[in-house]
């Protein structure tokens, strides 16, 4: 018994050390970024019905963090006006020297971005498109700047692709033998986007 205690008086000083050393260790490594920005709506394929101007944004990331990069599960929100609400999720890969005062920064993010889209086109004759989000695929590059020991700001630039699928149903009623007839494609669309963002990182 007394050799126990020996041991446990000897051992919990040292338990009470690592165990501070793991937690500053943990803060240290810790990544949360969150990234408010605006979506400048761009080039986009004929499928998607027209999304014009800006679109207010907010990314957020959860992972590790070494010096010179940064990696986590990320996700979003933002609306677009004929797709409305999209909560993407996916990876986010932050690329920089987080020690240094000002330094340049590059970003990139994977999501999975899921929505539907559904118009008809024409009345007797009809087109009837149904469109479903895929991916979004995003790059971006600025500055970075360190504030406070464990705290930084990025500014950036980038470019957004958000992929999506289109199901098409053409109805035709007139046809030479009286028969209405049905035929069915897919095809591959995207909108593409200028994104700015303020990136806040502890």
């Amino acid at each position: 018994m007394k050799k126990l205690l020996t041991i446990t008086t000897l051992f919990f000083p040292v338990l009470l050390f690592a165990q501070q050393k793991k937690q500053h260790f943990i803060l240290e490594h810790l990544y949360v970024k969150v990234s408010p920005g605006l979506l400048g709506v761009g080039k986009q394929t004929e499928n998607l019905l027209l999304e014009s101007g800006f679109k207010p944004a907010i990314f957020g990331a959860v992972g590790v963090k070494m010096r010179y990069a940064a990696v986590g599960f990320s996700t979003g929100y933002f609306k677009l006006k004929e797709a409305g609400a999209i909560s993407p999720t996916g990876v986010d890969l932050t690329i920089t020297d987080f020690k240094r005062k000002v330094f340049p920064v590059l970003t990139a993010q994977w999501h999975q971005a899921h929505f539907t889209e559904q118009y008809t086109i024409g009345s007797q004759g009809s087109h009837n498109y149904n469109i479903t989000g895929n991916d979004m695929h995003s790059i971006a590059a600025g500055v970075a700047f360190r504030t406070l020991k464990t705290f930084n700001i990025l500014f950036t630039v980038g470019f957004s692709r958000l992929n999506s699928k289109t199901f098409l149903i053409t109805h035709s009623p007139y046809t030479s033998t009286g028969a209405t007839t049905y035929s069915y494609y897919n095809f591959k669309d995207h909108l593409d986007m200028v994104v700015l963002s303020a990136n806040f990182v502890w």
